[in-house]
């Protein structure tokens, strides 16, 4: 069994590495965090000018038509520096879904424009329910607006494009609107992994009745845009995870107490042991998930679990990580605390553990 990359795909990881490592060193990724919009326009541009954003874009719309393997080799290198980006959210759920689910003019005006990074659509799609019960915004057909709020929406501040999820008559469907129309508000939503999150309001919107297209019967556009979604949430984990070990296990190591190395001691030893063990298993269940992709073969249920336990994995180690480095982990001065706050939100965002859960046992009790 050749597990290795291909010569392709170690240029591509080199490359993806170098442009991360020049744009996202610690100091740049502090940097966003009091930035309001936390964007990196020069990152994106070089994403753009150097055809990664064109990844998992056909090549009949200007992209490069690349296979899902390569996607999760980008996104571990974006979780290794903790790279930020509309990435996610533009280049892999709104591309796929317009991709699979728009009509031939709205594949042709928006694709060629998301494979060169000139155009970002983000999807919009959870709302705020004291009930607990999705709800959706209403489009109103007959007068051609849409009016509500959606929530936790990433990058917002600098989209383009908006593809919201709303309610018509016949079901659910996705419009495609302008970040600019009349009647939009942005605002942003504090949050402890310092996200670029926020919500975006519609206050009777226009919309072009042509950019409205049907939606799956899923909420959550991790699980429409097939499985990549989720195997690139996974990938960018599996990064984060392989990184943050690695910094942990130098600190171990480089650390004396009671006139040994942290290391020596078994407290400090095995649960790094456990979480070195645990990442090859993740990683290689993320490029399986990849793949089945590749190939063909039923891969949802490999990609909903190695989002599961990449996350699930991510969190655990930065608790321990937290631990083993003492008060400089919780300092902000210190690197672990950038990994624990963002953990929790790797957890929570692009496909929850409970519905991960719901859909993994969904499948393998029925």
């Amino acid at each position: 069994m050749d597990l290795d990359f291909s010569e392709e795909q170690v240029m591509l990881r080199d490359s993806v590495r170098r442009i991360c490592e020049n744009q996202f060193d610690d100091k740049a990724v502090r940097s966003l965090e009091a930035d309001h919009d936390k964007f990196n326009r020069l990152f994106w541009d070089e994403l753009g000018t150097s055809g990664i954003c064109a990844l998992r874009i056909s090549e009949a719309y200007g992209g490069a038509g690349m296979s899902s393997l390569d996607l999760a080799i980008v996104f571990e290198e974006f979780g290794r520096t903790l790279a930020s980006s509309p990435f996610l959210q533009s280049c892999v759920l709104a591309s796929g879904i317009i991709a699979t689910r728009g009509g031939n003019a709205i594949r042709s005006g928006c694709l060629p424009g998301l494979a060169s990074g000139k155009l970002i659509v983000v999807p919009a799609w959870q709302e705020i329910d004291q009930d607990g019960a999705p709800k959706s915004i209403v489009i109103e057909q007959d007068r051609g607006i849409v009016t509500g709020q959606k929530v936790l929406v990433p990058f917002a501040s600098i989209a383009d494009a908006f593809l919201v999820r709303c309610s018509i008559a016949v079901g659910d469907c996705w419009v495609l609107v302008p970040a600019d129309a009349a009647g939009i508000s942005i605002s942003p939503m504090p949050n402890y992994a310092s996200q670029p999150l926020f919500a975006v309001s519609f206050d009777n919107v226009k919309i072009d009745k042509e950019r409205i297209f049907p939606a799956s019967t899923t909420q959550d556009p991790v699980f429409e845009a097939d499985a990549d979604g989720l195997i690139a949430a996974a990938a960018e984990a599996v990064g984060a995870t392989d990184r943050l070990l690695a910094l942990t296990i130098d600190y171990a190591n480089q650390r004396n107490q009671f006139g040994r190395p942290l290391a020596a001691f078994q407290a400090i030893s095995h649960p790094l042991a456990d979480c070195a063990t645990e990442l090859e298993g993740v990683r290689h269940l993320v490029y399986q998930a990849a793949w089945a992709s590749d190939t063909g073969s039923e891969c949802s249920h490999l990609a909903q679990m190695a989002k599961l336990q990449a996350c699930s994995l991510l969190r655990r180690l930065a608790t321990t990580s937290i631990q083993i480095h003492g008060g400089i982990g919780y300092s902000l001065a210190g690197q672990p605390q950038l990994f624990y706050r963002r953990s929790k939100y790797h957890e929570l965002m692009n496909g929850s553990a409970d519905q991960l859960k719901q859909r993994i046992a969904d499948r393998i009790l029925a």
